[in-house]
């Protein structure tokens, strides 16, 4: 960026990604023009409290703290609210939209993920609700009845989530996933199992090792109906399907970005342009995906300064997870995707268990805390920090 004109920064997002980096460029620089482009309504609120909002008596309307217009006076942003990105021309600096060309000095991309669609046969499949937005979680609870049961599919960190935010709230759920047990990917067997149970005692029904293969309208009254691969046949009144996230990478790979997993960016935040940057969901750091709110408000520090002509390396604390298990609580820092090693017990009694992460070498790479353990996150942080 040369001359004295203010930069234009324009930020593709209204999540936390985005509100994040904008935060962080308007304090660094109370005269750069903020361009915010997003299909959404702008309002900002917490995408993780999506799946402890029930027992917490909210709705979509109460999850906003902060109103489209506040966010708009509060960081002076031109916001193109419901315009979607369309593509980048790169070689005129540009960003193209429904709402027309955008030119920019630098490009923030801050896309997200998208629900990944299981491969599910039946005339009602498509009726299926992945929550991952706002309005996604106001259509969930416009359409649950009170007390109904919910058919939720995947076990992974936000299906369990789900499944114990219903049965806490009164409702009934039913979960189903092709793994031995839940949080299989994050967590030693022993504690999947032990989530398992603690879930099951108030009331969730699993069927694990199993695969959702139709869904179908339920005849006479609303709802679904569900067959497994075993020929079991499940009801619900609601489909939550929660199989996973995917990085959006469509505009960044139209562009002629590097992508891979995500949209691959350097230590800097930025993209094979150096022009164009990519946090948050969207984005594959050099230590890869990281879809957790640390590592997001982490990288807007160092992504806000290198898109306003200062490039600043980002620094990841550990990036532990707090899982919104309430009837089984867990604290937990995973291992890299790419780390070969196994889990081990450090503790397990009636008060919880310790669990470490070691790689090939005796290092520890990652933890799990459950129930009164959990008081030791900061501790493990920093053992897992000081040997990363």
């Amino acid at each position: 960026m040369t001359g004295q004109a203010a930069p234009t920064i324009v930020v593709v997002g209204s999540g936390l990604a985005g509100f994040g980096v904008l935060r962080e460029l308007r304090r660094l620089s109370p005269e750069a023009r903020l361009v915010l482009v997003t299909g959404e309504s702008g309002h900002f609120y917490s995408k993780p409290a999506l799946s402890t909002a029930l027992a917490k008596g909210k709705n979509a309307a109460t999850l906003v703290t902060t109103p489209a217009e506040k966010m708009i006076a509060n960081l002076r942003l031109d916001a193109r609210i419901g315009r979607e990105a369309e593509a980048i021309d790169r070689n005129a600096k540009a960003l193209l939209t429904t709402g027309g060309p955008i030119p920019y000095d630098a490009l923030i991309l801050a896309t997200g993920a998208e629900p990944v669609v299981p491969p599910i046969g039946g005339e009602a499949a498509h009726r299926a609700i992945a929550v991952n937005q706002l309005d996604h979680y106001d259509r969930f609870r416009r359409e649950l009845p009170e007390g109904g049961r919910v058919l939720v599919i995947g076990s992974g960190l936000v299906g369990t989530e789900f499944a114990n935010d219903l049965v806490s709230s009164g409702y009934n759920a039913t979960v189903v996933d092709l793994m031995p047990q839940p949080l299989a990917q994050l967590v030693p067997a022993q504690v999947g199992e032990r989530v398992r149970d603690a879930l099951a005692d108030k009331g969730v029904d699993w069927h694990l090792g199993r695969r959702v293969e139709t869904i179908d309208y339920r005849q006479g009254t609303p709802g679904y109906v569900a067959r497994l691969d075993d020929g079991t046949v499940i009801e619900s009144d609601l489909v939550l399907s929660a199989v996973g996230l995917r990085p959006k990478v469509d505009l960044a790979r139209e562009a002629g970005l590097d992508v891979g997993r995500g949209i691959r960016v350097d230590e800097f935040g930025r993209t094979s342009d150096p022009s164009i940057f990519a946090i948050g969901d969207c984005a594959e750091y050099p230590h890869g995906l990281s879809a957790y709110v640390t590592p997001i408000m982490a990288a807007a520090r160092a992504i806000a300064p290198g898109a306003l002509g200062t490039p600043t390396a980002m620094r990841f604390p550990p990036l532990s997870v707090q899982v919104k298990t309430t009837l089984y609580p867990i604290n937990l820092l995973p291992p890299g995707a790419a780390t070969v090693g196994e889990w081990r017990t450090i503790e397990d009694d009636e008060t919880g268990g310790k669990y470490v992460f070691v790689d090939q070498a005796n290092v520890v790479r990652g933890y799990v805390l459950t129930c009164d353990k959990c008081e030791e996150r900061m501790e493990m942080d920093k053992i897992v920090g000081e040997t990363a």
